[in-house]
């Protein structure tokens, strides 16, 4: 019987022994399957878009359509008579060009400057130079005098001296309504001193060439140096040069009329 026991608490001992060691087990595959079972499912971050560098456009040749100016040739008669507005003019019925001797190789004619500044001098010593290209007689020296001596003088005075010159002496004015611009004698170019600018330098040429002769002006060209309304030109037209061609030729001379300068005025307008 006591053999029985013993066995017994024996057999009781293995088999608490092996449940404890299942239940072991149980637990180590538990919380295995726990630690290892199906993984967890972890959303999925979309990759950041890097746009691409854009494609460059493509280069477009662009050429503009030519702009067409219809550009109307002069004439012969064109330029004879614009020679003609500027050299006669109303009320002047001889040509008041300068004296030329035809014994002498280009007679240099010489100008005297007084108080004219650098800038009228160089608008000036500008124009001669054309002048003197487009001359087949008379020429003028680049060189300016000083003073009050030379064949032509242009003297640069004050508003208050313009009103003082002896209006008996004064053979051409060129003025607006409030100001005497230019007084022009025999012998003397009188200039406002107050003027600037373009008009400054329009009128000290203007002035010029009417001393030389042309006397007239021009109704058909309002980009003519001779336009006879309100303008700061300074620029010779085509025009404007074929006139001082005509004017300083050597077929004419001073005391001609109209109808002289007709009977032998013939320019190619090319």
């Amino acid at each position: 019987m006591k053999k029985e026991r013993t066995f017994f608490w024996s057999f009781l001992v293995i088999a608490v022994i092996i449940s404890c060691v299942l239940i072991a087990g149980c637990t180590d595959s538990t919380v295995s399957q726990q630690e290892t079972g199906a993984p967890t499912t972890v959303p999925t971050v979309p990759p950041t878009t890097v746009p691409a560098t854009p494609s460059p456009l493509p280069t477009i040749n662009f050429t503009p359509a030519p702009v067409t100016t219809t550009v109307v040739p002069l004439t012969s008669e064109d330029v004879t008579q614009h020679f003609l507005d500027v050299a006669f003019g109303a009320g002047n019925s001889h040509l008041e060009r300068l004296p030329y001797a035809p014994t002498l190789d280009k007679p240099k004619n010489s100008i005297a400057f007084y108080n004219g500044d650098q800038g009228d001098m160089n608008i000036l010593q500008q124009f001669i130079a054309q002048f003197n290209d487009l001359s087949s007689t008379n020429q003028f020296l680049t060189n300016f005098k000083s003073g009050t001596e030379g064949d032509v003088v242009i003297k640069f005075i004050s508003p208050s001296g313009m009103d003082a010159i002896p209006q008996e002496t004064v053979v051409k004015e060129y003025k607006s309504t409030n100001a005497s611009y230019s007084k022009i004698s025999a012998n003397t170019i009188y200039i406002n001193s107050d003027l600037s600018g373009d008009l400054r330098d329009h009128v000290l040429l203007r002035s010029f060439l009417y001393f030389i002769g042309f006397r007239g002006e021009t109704l058909r060209y309002p980009d003519s140096i001779f336009y006879y309304g309100d303008n700061t030109n300074t620029q010779l037209t085509l025009a404007d040069q074929k006139a001082i061609q005509i004017m300083y030729s050597s077929g004419l001379y001073p005391g001609m009329t109209v109808d002289d300068v007709r009977k032998i005025v013939f320019v190619k307008s090319s």
